[in-house]
């Protein structure tokens, strides 16, 4: 764990990513991007085009591993990921609310192998479509996940890990996870 908290501040550093909202513990950290792939048609009618600003979003991995540390039951560790998730995702709308270039932000961006019951939160997973980037992606996660599964009776499986993209609209975030002031 000591080692992955280490390759995390490094990599929290040179991805130049930005906390959600630290004080309330967001499980999200975040960066502005330019989209960069083939158009991403989604179900309520927006298009993600190339060249389009989104807010990318990243779990905070080792605060989620750390806060999971007790939980033996791959199930209960779902879940609690999937509750701080959602606790989280107003916390997204703020961010964009408050953001400089809120105004021009399509909408948020996310790449995981924890794609199951994503539709739940408003999400819309898209395959990765580039070879070399999906095969980058899931190299990265691996260890991740390997390190989430030690000492477990339930293994991983390699054909488990397939990276997907995880998009929702501004639209429906804001409609969805938006809170009365």
């Amino acid at each position: 764990m000591k080692v992955w908290s280490l390759v995390d501040k490094i990599y929290f550093y040179y991805s130049r990513l930005e906390y959600v909202n630290q004080a309330e513990r967001n499980i999200f950290r975040v960066k502005l991007l330019t989209y960069r792939g083939k158009e991403l048609l989604l179900s309520n009618g927006i298009s993600i085009q190339t060249k389009d600003t989104l807010l990318k979003i990243h779990l905070h991995n080792c605060l989620l591993m750390n806060e999971m540390l007790h939980m033996e039951n791959e199930t209960k560790r779902a879940l609690y990921v999937y509750k701080r998730v959602e606790e989280s995702m107003p916390g997204l709308v703020d961010f964009i609310r408050n953001h400089p270039q809120g105004e021009t932000i399509k909408g948020i961006i996310g790449i995981t192998v924890l794609h199951r019951g994503v539709s739940r939160l408003g999400f819309e997973v898209k395959d990765i479509e580039n070879g070399y980037y999906k095969k980058l992606k899931q190299l990265y996660m691996k260890p991740l996940f390997i390190l989430c599964h030690l000492n477990k009776q339930q293994g991983w499986k390699e054909k488990n890990l397939v990276p997907k993209f995880l998009i929702m609209s501004k639209e429906q975030l804001l409609s969805r996870y938006l809170q009365d002031a």
